[in-house]
């Protein structure tokens, strides 16, 4: 078994890569349970003009009934979202979740206080620790609104787009992290091991940090998937052995997929 639960297609606003091309890929790459998690994020900040990134779930869905019949024999696809939160839009996101069948629903913090965290204007009127901070208390006030979702995407993302904050010590924000991850736990909700920001952000490091991993592993948390934030095919699969090991050698037991919203618990010990 070999998965990849964090992919982009071209139903993403941000990928042109050709959700049967992807598929292909994953094939290749030996990959079996794949997760196809498209933007959706409402009231977008594009440099300073909002608007909503989604997409047709309905042709959405049909394509992945479309290929899950062609190349079911070989690869097992799961219909996921990854959904952009933010704290003044607890009703949109619940709709959605509520009225679509999804199996898997990344819950992602992209925007703070209405603005972008990629064009990076968002860093650049705040401290460090006011920067992160603000994104924390965002990240929980977003959460605490969803009814539903499976776990919360690339963590401590603020770290792909300002380099200075790479310097601030996690431990700082523990305070406004354990809560966050608490209240996950309590839910059976978890957390992404995203190793996007090797390829293309060349943090040499996964979103969230190892000791963002341990805090989680210290309040008995066990939901984990793996993802490789995929916006093209040859970034497919990223790491996947290596973060297995990554997390065996950091207690964890298990990775998880999803079914119909629900956590379905894999053996690393089984996967290595």
């Amino acid at each position: 078994m070999k998965v990849d639960f964090h992919t982009h297609s071209d139903f993403s606003i941000d990928s042109q890569s050709p959700l049967e091309e992807m598929v292909k890929e994953a094939i290749r790459m030996g990959i079996t349970d794949m997760a196809v998690t498209d933007h959706v994020d409402y009231d977008y900040d594009e440099d300073g003009v909002t608007s909503d990134w989604d997409f047709s779930l309905e042709d959405y869905f049909e394509k992945i009934r479309e290929i899950n019949e062609i190349y079911g024999d070989k690869i097992k696809l799961y219909r996921g979202v990854e959904l952009g939160i933010q704290p003044h839009l607890g009703d949109r996101c619940n709709q959605l979740v509520a009225e679509n069948a999804f199996d898997f629903v990344l819950a992602s913090l992209h925007t703070v206080d209405r603005k972008d965290l990629y064009n990076q204007k968002y860093f650049k009127t705040r401290t460090a620790e006011e920067a992160i901070r603000e994104y924390y208390k965002s990240y929980y006030d977003s959460i605490i609104q969803l009814n539903d979702f499976s776990v919360l995407g690339h963590l401590d993302l603020y770290l792909r787009y300002w380099s200075p904050l790479k310097d601030e010590p996690v431990q700082k924000y523990f305070d406004q992290i354990e809560p966050l991850l608490k209240y996950v736990i309590d839910r059976e909700r978890g957390i992404e091991v995203n190793s996007g920001g090797y390829f293309k952000y060349k943090l040499n490091a996964n979103n969230p940090s190892d000791d963002i991993l341990k805090l989680y592993k210290s309040l008995k948390g066990e939901v984990i998937t793996l993802g490789s934030d995929a916006h093209k095919p040859d970034q497919l699969g990223t790491l996947h052995q290596e973060n297995l090991q990554r997390l065996q050698g950091l207690g964890f037991k298990y990775v998880c997929t999803f079914e119909q919203m629900k956590p379905v618990y894999h053996a690393i010990d089984k996967l290595l």
